[in-house]
C-alpha cells in the first residue's frame, strides 16, 4: 500500500508540476488558489472544447457555461436559467414546425387527391385506371416519405459524428483533470472504456441501426402498396431488433460503468490519502507545506473539472437539441397529416404515414439514446473525481 501510495503521489507531482513553483513559496489561501486555477486553465488549453460552439446557434450558445478563472473563482458559471433554455426550446419547435409546412402541404395534397379519387371511382369505365391512378399517388407519397426518411437519417449521422468529435476532444481533459484530484485508477479504467464506448455507438447508429430501420421502412411499405408482396412481420421483426440493441447497449454500458464506478473511488481516495498522511510524517517541515500546497492544487483541479464536465453536459444537450427537435416537428407532421386524412383516405394511405413516423420516431430513439450515453460518460467522470476527494 505505501509503494503504490508512492507511485501515486509521484505521478500527481509530475502532472501538476507546473502549478508547484508558484505556489509553493507562499502560503495556501485565496490567491494562490487563483493562481492555481489559472495556470492549469493555461495548460489544459481549452480553445478546442470551445471552438466547438461555433457549429451551435446563436441561442444555444448563450447557455453554454463560461470557462473562464474569473468566472470559476467567482462562482458565476454564467449560463442561461431553466426558463431560458424551456423558452428557447419552445421557440426552436416553432421554428422546426414553420420550416415542415412545406412538407404538410405535400402530403395533404398528396392524400386528398388518393381520397378524390376513392369518392370518383364509379365515375371511371374501368377499375384499372382508378388503381393505377392511385398506385401514382401511393408511390409519391412513399417517395416523400423516403426523403423524409433520408433527411432524418442525414441529420442523426451528423449530430453523432458532432458528439463524437467532441467526446473526443473533451475525454482527455477531464481524464487528464481526474488524475489531478486523485482518480488515477478511475482514469486508467475508465478512460479507455469510454473512448471505445464512443466508437462502438457512433458505429452502431451509422452502420446498423440506420440501416436497419430502412429495411424496416421499406418492408412495411412494400406490404402496404402490394398485398401479394406482404412483409408486415419482417418490417416489425428489424424495428424491434434496432430497439432491442439499443435497449442491450445501454444496459451494459451503465451496469459496467456502475461496478467499475464503485470500487475506484474506493482505492484512489485511500491512496491519496496514505500519500499525504506519509508525506506530512516522514517530511516534518517541508512535507506539511507540500501537503497543504497539494490540497490547493487538487482543489483547483476539483473546481477545473466540474466547470469542464457541466460545460460538456451543457454542450451535449444543445448539440442533440436542435437535430431531436427538427425530428420531432417532421413526427408530428406525419401524425398531424395522418389524423386529418383518416376519415378520408383508404387505410393503407394512413397506415403508410404511420409507418413513417415510426421510422422517424426510431432516428429519434437512436439519436436520444446515443446523446443519453455520451451525456452518462460525462457525468460519471465528474461524479468519479468528487467521489475520490470526498473518500480522501
Amino acid at each position: 500500500m505505501q509503494r503504490f501510495a508512492a507511485v501515486s503521489l509521484l505521478t500527481l507531482c509530475i502532472l501538476l508540476g507546473s502549478s508547484f513553483p508558484a505556489l509553493g513559496e507562499r502560503v495556501p489561501g485565496a490567491p494562490a488558489f487563483q493562481d492555481s486555477i489559472k495556470a492549469q486553465l493555461e495548460e489544459l488549453e481549452l480553445g478546442e472544447l470551445l471552438r466547438f460552439s461555433e457549429r451551435l446557434e446563436e441561442g444555444y450558445q448563450e447557455l453554454l457555461p463560461s470557462l473562464d478563472w474569473r468566472d470559476l473563482v467567482a462562482g458565476s458559471p454564467g449560463s442561461g436559467s431553466p426558463g431560458d433554455l424551456v423558452l428557447l426550446l419552445a421557440r426552436s419547435f416553432l421554428g422546426e414546425l414553420y420550416v415542415s409546412l412545406a412538407l404538410l402541404r405535400q402530403l395533404l395534397v398528396i392524400g386528398l387527391l388518393t381520397a378524390l379519387l376513392q369518392r370518383l371511382s364509379s365515375s371511371f369505365g374501368s377499375q384499372m385506371v382508378v388503381d393505377l391512378a392511385f398506385a401514382v399517388c401511393f408511390l409519391v407519397l412513399a417517395f416523400l416519405g423516403l426523403q423524409s426518411f433520408r433527411q432524418a437519417a442525414e441529420i442523426a449521422r451528423g449530430t453523432v459524428a458532432t458528439m463524437v468529435d467532441f467526446m473526443y476532444s473533451v475525454l482527455p481533459v477531464l481524464s487528464t483533470l481526474l488524475v489531478a484530484v486523485g482518480g488515477i485508477t478511475a482514469s486508467a479504467v475508465f478512460h479507455p472504456l469510454l473512448w471505445a464506448t464512443v466508437s462502438i455507438m457512433a458505429g452502431l447508429v451509422d452502420r446498423l441501426l440506420l440501416p436497419l430501420i430502412l429495411l424496416a421502412t421499406a418492408f412495411s411499405l412494400v406490404s402496404q402498396f402490394s398485398s401479394e408482396l406482404s412483409f408486415p412481420k419482417l418490417g416489425s421483426l428489424l424495428r424491434q431488433a434496432v430497439i432491442t440493441i439499443l435497449g442491450v447497449m445501454f444496459i451494459v454500458f451503465s451496469g459496467f460503468m456502475v461496478v467499475r464506478g464503485a470500487l475506484a473511488p474506493i482505492a484512489d481516495g485511500i491512496s491519496l490519502r496514505t500519500a499525504k498522511y506519509l508525506t506530512k510524517t516522514f517530511v516534518p517541515i517541508a512535507g506539511s507545506m507540500f501537503a497543504d500546497t497539494l490540497e490547493v492544487v487538487v482543489g483547483g483541479s476539483l473546481l477545473i473539472k466540474n466547470a469542464v464536465g457541466v460545460f460538456g453536459l451543457v454542450m451535449i444537450l444543445c448539440l442533440v437539441a436542435a437535430p431531436l427537435l427538427k425530428l420531432l416537428a417532421m413526427v408530428f407532421v406525419y401524425k398531424l397529416v395522418g389524423a386529418l386524412l383518416q376519415p378520408l383516405c383508404d387505410r393503407r394511405v394512413v397506415q403508410t404515414l404511420e409507418t413513417m413516423e415510426s421510422s422517424l420516431v426510431l432516428v429519434m430513439i437512436a439519436l436520444g439514446t446515443a446523446a443519453l450515453m455520451f451525456f452518462l460518460a460525462i457525468t460519471v467522470l465528474v461524479g468519479l473525481g468528487n467521489l475520490a476527494v470526498v473518500m480522501r
